[in-house]
């Protein structure tokens, strides 16, 4: 296709996109606005960048049509904003001023941003580029937005967000997740649908695409975990530690109790295992290498040890910051401080033992840290927060009160947290067990004795080794904890030992998320005078096909060998699919196709309010495509709805 034709299919597109149509609430998104971020992750905002192009490419000024075409390759399109328009200069010569903007930047090849690396390499992008104004236009700043189809948007974040060597049923449990995520109904943001860091879901683009997570994302093209035929919010984490927490517990009800998610329900791995609820059996619990599909990853057990002086330094800073997001009561204000450090005990735990209340007590005053991400927040190293809520405080005391004190300018080096993102390094065996008894990195320091019981520097008057009453304080605290996250939903590291003893990757979904059916997500339909039809694409395996790998043999050496034997046997049956067709309005009757295969039903012979139909021998291995045309002119006043569930 030549350059300009094209164009003019592109910006066919752009119209059709933003076009006034009645939106349809549950409909999927066929493309995806991603906010991009700096290399550091930091902002969001510019006020100036480049926009590579890597093929013939063309600038254009959305608010009046004004454009530039034929831009080389290899070229930098240059913009700024002043005075809250943009400036555009390609090659050292100003092809645009005074524009009011968005600009959008459309290439025939991937388009990249000058200085932005992601993964240690340069940023390229499919798809578009945009540059929007941040409101109010004075601010001087615009956001970046990537647009570009929610296939192609998947195939940057897969890979990005879970280890490619984790298998190919684990990375399509991803996919399904992340798709998700994607199409989740709350949108924070006013430019763009996500962004793509943490803060959402992982997206680095085209350079960071792999032909595995390629194929994860192209054979479950079309397919959502669904409750109810909605799409559920697909949470996950790297590591849950053997029993996943409840939504609510972690995220809350909600001021009217209406934000009840009952597909993410405390769910525990091994079948046998009695949920743990005194402290002492969750002491026990945590100090173990109890089974469970996540119990190879590096933190499926772990210690963190503070030194106490280290630690009070540490709360005065993070229980400030903590505050300030009303995570902590009574409020740490600007000339409170943390000395003289007693105790620190969790006083509310959810289904699964994750700490979600804490209380701080010290002489310098008490303090209680509420919800899951404040607390592991307020423990942290740096920028390294608590690898996940799941654990129990041990105090290390003096050994002799009268002679026992901290060296402090001699301890041993603490061991470093880490961000909290799956371990993403090629390099690295995925199934390597931490063994918390023999691994150095997870001990607590040694804490050397002291001869002296009092400091004579005038600014340590608030390193005390006694309390009021001359009870000795604790030397330092260690947390002997379970798993990496939040620990809600699917665990990663889960999915990824699961793939690799042959469960497929909906068996998974459905382990993980309680009470979920996999299917397509609904889509609108209405009548309309300009023959506008609704389509619906959905991969299928192939006729018999099943999602089950090979079982691992002898299958009798795992200590999970039930699990793993049910959840395979689910994956190796073989699916149907379903047509749902909304009938609650009583319609007159729907034409569609199946491919090829045309269907015209006079729907007021069937009195349901859900029609349904098998399909499966319609479908061909691959992409495939089901076509609703425009409702009837006897039902113009009314709108339904069609999906696919896929049964087994």
């Amino acid at each position: 296709m030549k350059f300009r034709a094209y164009l003019l299919v592109i910006f066919a597109i752009i119209a059709n996109i933003w076009a006034f149509e009645p939106a349809f609430a549950l409909d999927e998104r066929d493309v995806i606005r991603v906010g991009l971020s700096d290399s550091s992750f930091s902002t969001f905002e510019f006020a100036e960048t480049a926009v590579l192009t890597t093929s013939l490419s063309t600038v254009m000024d959305m608010a009046n049509g004004a454009k530039v075409a034929d831009i080389p390759a290899d070229r930098e399109i240059q913009a700024v904003m002043k005075n809250g328009r943009f400036f555009v200069t390609i090659g050292g010569k100003e092809v645009m001023k005074d524009a009011k903007g968005p600009i959008l930047v459309v290439s025939k090849g991937n388009l990249g941003i000058k200085n932005l690396n992601r993964k240690g390499n340069p940023a390229y992008y499919r798809g578009m580029i945009e540059l929007t104004p941040v409101l109010p236009e004075t601010k001087n700043k615009f956001n970046i937005v990537n647009i570009l189809d929610a296939q192609n948007y998947l195939k940057g974040v897969v890979p990005n967000e879970m280890p490619v060597r984790f298998g190919l049923n684990a990375l399509k449990a991803q996919a399904v997740a992340a798709r998700n995520y994607a199409n989740r109904p709350q949108n924070p943001y006013k430019n763009y649908d996500i962004c793509d860091s943490t803060a959402c879901q992982v997206y680095f683009g085209a350079n960071s695409e792999n032909p595995l997570s390629d194929r994860a994302v192209e054979e479950t093209q079309g397919i959502f975990a669904l409750y109810n035929k909605e799409p559920i919010l697909a949470l996950y984490s790297s590591a849950s530690g053997g029993i996943t927490e409840d939504y609510e517990c972690v995220y809350g009800t909600g001021n009217a109790g209406n934000n009840l998610k009952p597909y993410l329900k405390s769910k525990k791995d091994y079948g046998k295992l009695v949920k743990p609820k005194s402290e002492e059996e969750l002491r026990d619990f945590y100090s173990k290498n109890v089974p469970s599909f996540d119990m190879k990853s590096p933190r499926h057990r772990w210690k963190a040890a503070f030194e106490r002086f280290e630690l009070e330094e540490i709360l005065t800073k993070t229980l400030r910051e903590q505050s300030l997001k009303g995570l902590v009561y009574p409020a740490f204000k600007e000339n409170d401080e943390v000395w003289g450090l007693e105790d620190i005990r969790v006083t509310k735990r959810g289904e699964s033992g994750k700490a979600l209340e804490v209380e701080i007590r010290s002489m310098g005053g008490t303090w209680h840290v509420k919800k899951e991400l404040g607390i592991r927040r307020v423990f942290k190293r740096g920028n390294s927060m608590l690898w996940s809520g799941n654990f129990v405080i041990e105090k290390k005391m003096p050994e002799t009160p009268e002679k026992s004190l901290p060296d402090t300018q001699n301890a041993e080096k603490k061991p470093v947290l880490e961000n909290e993102k799956p371990e993403n390094k090629e390099s690295e065996p995925i199934f390597t067990s931490t063994n918390i008894s023999k691994n150095p990195e997870t001990q607590p320091p040694v804490i050397k004795k002291a001869e002296t019981e009092e400091l004579s520097k005038e600014d340590d008057k608030k390193k005390v080794f006694k309390n009021r009453l001359g009870i000795p304080l604790p030397l330092g605290f260690t947390f002997i904890g379970a798993g990496f996250g939040h620990g809600v939903g699917m665990s990663q590291y889960g999915a990824g030992y699961l793939a690799s003893v042959g469960a497929g990757y909906d068996a998974i979904l459905k382990h993980y998320y309680s009470g979920i059916t996999l299917g397509t997500m609904p889509r609108g339909v209405q009548y309309n005078n300009y023959g506008k039809e609704y389509t619906t694409y959905v991969y299928f395996d192939g006729p018999n096909a099943v999602t089950a790998g090979s079982l691992p043999s002898p299958i009798g050496a795992y200590v999970l060998k039930d699990e793993i034997l049910t959840l395979h046997e689910a994956s190796n049956k073989p699916a149907k699919y379903i047509l749902k067709i909304d009938n609650s309005k009583n319609l007159s009757g729907v034409d569609f196709y199946v491919n090829d295969n045309p269907f015209n039903l006079d729907m007021k012979q069937f009195h349901v309010k859900t029609y349904e139909t098998d399909i499966t021998k319609y479908l061909k291995k691959g992409q495939n495509t089901i076509k609703f045309k425009p409702l009837r002119a006897a039902d113009k006043e009314k709108t339904t709805s069609f999906w696919v569930e896929i049964e087994k």
